[in-house]
């Protein structure tokens, strides 16, 4: 078994049949393990980043993918080159592509990395709880190298399986009201129409209604939006044409008498729906609740399409999740620090040092 590195664009777009017959053999299908998903995560990846692809191979041909990137980051102000899962603010979740049995490509790429200088820690985060890849980790990692578990992130669902009307009824009658008051309050104030668009073009007016929204939303000023997000606006319009080609995309838009105020950008595949960004026109009157309303749409929607069993809201706990998932994924997150007298170093800051001072902590607070 042998483990190749991928480090140029070209030599990563060549890799598209055989990315798409590894996906295909494992059944790892999931929009966000596939080939067209990483190039628009390299493009966005940044100048200070370096994407790679470790490519495992056995005597019979291809048996695994693994999507990384190198960046400068600091440890807790210690200096450290990290490498991670190459993915987007946006990624639902993280996984290696795997053919066969996990154990003997997790334990071919850990002896590469291990034989390699230009890394001190690798941080995998977003690996679903189910992962083949994380339980092989977890059985391979104690007593050959040192590593640390970190608190797993949620990510907010809803089950379709049911009809709108079951779920509407078990809702309180607090959020029923609230439902029923912002559609209200929307009616009076204006026409309100709801798109849902499966092919968009990145030039087109569809796109720019997208962009303008998330322009006018309240996370443009902090450089968190579609469109003020360093190297987003590349990420999604590339995401759009390969989303649109594949049959993953589901864009959504709400309008006020025909102007943009609301929208949502999501993938679907395999019976789940996965929510990347919702946004909403924040120059409008708070009580006017624009994302709420499209919410509620696209859930009743939903629910009513016998294709799909799941919307997924995406990693983070927050209050408008809260409102409509029925339960969440839970997403595991751990570190491994490389071989060496550095990576001990970061280890022992990390495991034994700050250990030590969270629990003095928690003595003089209970004292």
């Amino acid at each position: 078994m042998k483990v190749r590195r991928v480090e140029t664009r070209g030599d990563f777009e060549a890799l598209a049949p055989v990315w798409q017959s590894v996906a295909t053999e494992s059944g790892q299908t999931s929009p966000f393990l596939s080939h067209e998903w990483f190039g628009c995560c390299w493009g966005a990846a940044g100048a200070e980043s370096r994407p790679e692809v470790l490519l495992v191979e056995d005597s019979a041909g291809p048996i695994g993918m693994v999507p990384l990137v190198r960046r400068k980051a600091s440890l807790h102000g210690l200096p450290a080159r990290v490498l991670g899962m190459l993915s987007s603010p946006d990624t639902a979740f993280a996984d290696w592509l795997i053919v066969g049995r996990p154990e003997p490509v997790v334990e071919a790429v850990l002896t590469h990395l291990s034989g390699r200088r230009d890394w001190d820690v690798l941080a995998l985060h977003g690996l679903p709880a189910a992962s083949l890849t994380l339980k092989a980790l977890h059985a391979l990692l104690p007593g050959h190298y040192r590593w640390q578990p970190l608190p797993p992130l949620r990510s907010p669902y809803l089950n379709t399986a049911g009809t709108w009307e079951e779920f509407w009824a078990a809702t309180s009658q607090r959020f029923k009201k609230t439902v029923r008051n912002v559609r209200n309050r929307l009616a009076k104030v204006g026409a309100v129409s709801i798109e849902e668009h499966r092919v968009v073009a990145p030039d087109s007016s569809v796109f720019a209604d997208l962009l303008a929204v998330s322009e006018r939303s309240w996370k443009a000023p902090h450089e968190l939006a579609i469109a003020t997000m360093p190297g987003m606006p590349e990420f999604f319009r590339g995401l759009t044409a390969r989303a649109s080609a594949r049959g993953w995309l589901r864009l959504w838009l709400m309008r006020l008498d025909g102007r943009p105020v609301a929208s949502e950008y999501q993938l679907e595949a395999d019976g789940r729906v996965h929510a990347l960004r919702a946004d909403f026109d924040a120059s409008l009157p708070e009580d006017l609740s624009p994302g709420t309303h499209l919410t509620a749409e696209i859930v009743r929607a939903l629910f009513g399409r016998e294709t799909v069993y799941e919307y997924d809201m995406g990693p983070g706990d927050n209050e408008y999740k809260s409102r409509w998932a029925s339960d969440a994924h839970e997403l595991r997150r751990l570190r491994i620090f490389r071989p060496g007298a550095y990576g001990t170093l970061l280890h022992a800051v990390e495991t034994h040092v700050l250990g030590s001072l969270r629990r003095l902590r928690h003595r003089s607070a209970a004292a």
